[in-house]
């Protein structure tokens, strides 16, 4: 692996942390505004910004370094031949339907009102816009772009409420942490599954078969991802079945200055620390499949 290729990985990485967070916080935004204060829903609304225009930046990246990991040298980046085909291989496609979603919750979060429908679907959009080209259409089936699509919408409600989370768990307010935690818990219940199954249904479309994970490169790298992927369903399931009913209890417990279990909002930010570096992980290892080596199927 080149420098270029190097690089190739990490933009692209940086691409999907930060376009499925900036579509997972807007869907965030959406259930979850009536139990925020208007600050928190201002900081988040904020930071969704922030994320929308690192997406921006990371498409814009993604065409040139492609194009110079092609070639190997950074003159690629100017070579209209190579940017051309980047672009009409599925890439510039997938740029427009992106920024397109990106753009459209804009006008949602200049005001303090809760995102409407067509904001989430440019969220969706956005999401969903990974699934318009890669390995996934070798096999020229339709339905596995949309199941793949189905894995992007949940990966980005899961991913885009981790950072809104643990900027509420540093507040004062355990009560409404608690409250926020729980809707959301409420509603991940789903959306983990879908992502399980969905991740599990392109990953074996890909392979082709079982043996392919340790016979091939590419099976070896989604084995990391998969021990990636289980080590956060395991913080996961420790934050629902330990840590939220910690912060809940602590809502009934006298002699406390502020509602709530500070000591369990304080671990529910540590943990969900953790989920977000292995989101990362999980990203970087998703990238480096995408891009160093095709699928054996």
């Amino acid at each position: 692996m080149g420098p270029w290729d190097a690089a190739a990985v990490a933009v692209k990485a940086v691409l999907y942390g930060a376009t499925l967070a900036a579509a997972g916080g807007v869907f965030f935004l959406t259930y979850s505004a009536s139990l925020l204060e208007a600050l928190d829903r201002a900081a988040i609304r904020r930071r969704v910004a922030l994320l929308t225009a690192v997406a921006m930046v990371a498409t814009a990246a993604r065409i040139l370094v492609t194009a110079a990991s092609m070639s190997g040298e950074a003159s690629g980046m100017l070579d209209a031949g190579l940017l051309g085909l980047v672009w009409h291989g599925g890439e510039g496609r997938a740029a427009v339907v992106r920024a397109a979603g990106l753009l459209l919750p804009a006008p949602a979060l200049a005001t303090d009102r809760r995102p409407r429908v067509w904001a989430n679907a440019g969220a969706c959009g956005a999401a969903t816009s990974f699934a318009w080209v890669g390995h996934i259409h070798i096999h020229g089936l339709r339905w596995t772009a949309l199941v793949l699509a189905i894995h992007l919408l949940a990966a980005a409600f899961w991913v885009g409420a981790l950072w809104p989370l643990r900027l509420l768990t540093r507040g004062d307010d355990a009560g409404r942490v608690a409250a926020v935690v729980a809707r959301f818990g409420s509603l991940a219940l789903g959306a983990v599954g879908l992502l399980v199954l969905a991740g599990i249904v392109v990953l074996a479309t890909l392979l082709g078969s079982a043996s392919e994970l340790w016979r091939s490169d590419y099976g070896r790298v989604a084995c990391i991802k998969l021990a990636l992927v289980g080590c956060l369903l395991a913080f996961a399931a420790f934050n629902k079945l330990r840590l939220t009913p910690r912060l809940s209890a602590g809502l009934c417990e006298p002699g406390l200055r502020a509602p709530g279990d500070r000591a369990a909002a304080r671990a529910l930010s540590r943990s969900i620390g953790a989920e977000m570096a292995l989101a990362g992980a999980i990203f970087l290892a998703t990238a480096a499949l995408t891009s160093l080596s095709g699928p054996p199927a």
